[in-house]
């Protein structure tokens, strides 16, 4: 059902886009067009595909390249709609629009490359019962983003000197060779790390990474907890439904220590996590929209998109993430690593 809907969105994309510039710019639209359009609007999937199955340089590349046309073709979709309500009160030749639309995707698109490699180190403060620094970070998305990149967030983190360091899901997006290499960087880091899987973990094959992770000293919890001194950590896979949330962590729960819950999907009802008795839950998959104006979309499914949250008991903090899905662009948000100071009240 979910590649069928992403078939489906790709091909009513590409073809308004492509088949309204064409009108605009008054290009002929033949055999040869409507060929392109069919290659981009599968090419998404297959790019997908063979980045999954073969693990070298050609799928790379390609997968690259079909990912920024896809964060292309979204700010092309979203600046005609714009166009579209301008005109019914303004007056535009189609073919000067065209030419404006073009003009101003091609900035916005080299804007959003480079803010995509500028990471934010976020910092926020939480009351509680511990004395800790936390690194949080979340949705990585190894194989969309270099191993490179991941070696800049590991020396990001290890500069912070935390006590330790959190990944809320979405941490690869498959389980080939150059995904396991680029983990090893894992081992550098100077404090424990503890993990939860998302939903990608899911699409690689959750047994695969975790076992990878494992391998590199990685706390992974799944539906599990983890104590340190006078702070617990619960860990709750991404499959389990935010209902099922409340009966895990009873069982789980130790109320003599300060409780953070880990879990990729924030909640959209605070009132279930202050039921749950945990003092501050970390999640993302949101991405905070990534790329201006899908923040409205995501916000849609997702109330608790960005920030931080109060709950009667506790906090909630979900994170724009540290790296980016599809295409490396980030408009109207930011890739941020979130180092989380925890002080007793």
């Amino acid at each position: 059902m979910f590649l069928y809907i992403i078939l489906i969105l790709s091909f009513v994309l590409n073809f308004y886009v492509l088949c309204r510039l064409a009108g605009m710019l008054a290009v002929k639209r033949g055999i040869i067009f409507f060929a392109v359009a069919v290659l981009l609007s599968i090419s998404l999937i297959v790019a997908s595909m063979l980045r999954h199955w073969f693990d070298n340089t050609i799928t790379k590349i390609i997968f690259s390249i079909v990912t920024y046309w896809y964060g292309i073709l979204w700010l092309l979709f979203s600046t005609l709609i714009v166009y579209e309500i301008i005109k019914l009160f303004i007056k535009i030749k189609p073919y000067n629009a065209g030419i404006a639309i073009l003009l101003i995707v091609a900035v916005l698109t080299v804007y959003s490359m480079i803010n995509t490699q500028l990471i934010k180190i976020k910092k926020v403060s939480i009351p509680g019962s511990a004395n800790i620094d936390i690194a949080q970070i979340s949705d990585i998305h190894i194989g969309s983003v270099s191993g490179w990149f991941f070696k800049r967030v590991i020396s990001k983190i290890n500069d912070a000197n935390p006590d330790f360091v959190l990944i809320t899901g979405d941490l690869v997006d498959n389980a080939n060779g150059h995904t396991r290499k680029a983990l090893e960087v894992l081992k550098t880091l100077n404090a424990p790390v503890l993990f939860v899987t998302g939903n990608h973990e899911g699409y690689a094959g959750v047994e695969k990474v975790t076992e990878a992770l494992k391998s590199l000293d990685v706390t992974v919890l799944r539906n599990q907890s983890a104590d340190f001194n006078d702070v617990q950590f619960i860990g709750i896979d991404d499959g389990v439904h935010a209902n099922e949330l409340k009966s895990i962590i009873d069982g789980l729960r130790d109320t003599s220590k300060f409780c953070i819950l880990m879990y990729h999907r924030p909640p959209n009802d605070l009132n279930l996590l202050s039921r749950t008795g945990v003092n501050l839950t970390l999640c993302g998959h949101t991405h905070k929209g990534q790329i201006f104006p899908f923040n409205f979309v995501v916000k849609n499914f997702f109330k608790n998109i960005y920030g931080l949250y109060e709950f009667p008991g506790g906090n909630l903090y979900v994170t724009s993430g540290t790296g980016t899905w599809g295409p490396r662009m980030r408009l109207g948000s930011r890739s941020e690593i979130v180092l989380i100071q925890i002080r007793e009240i």
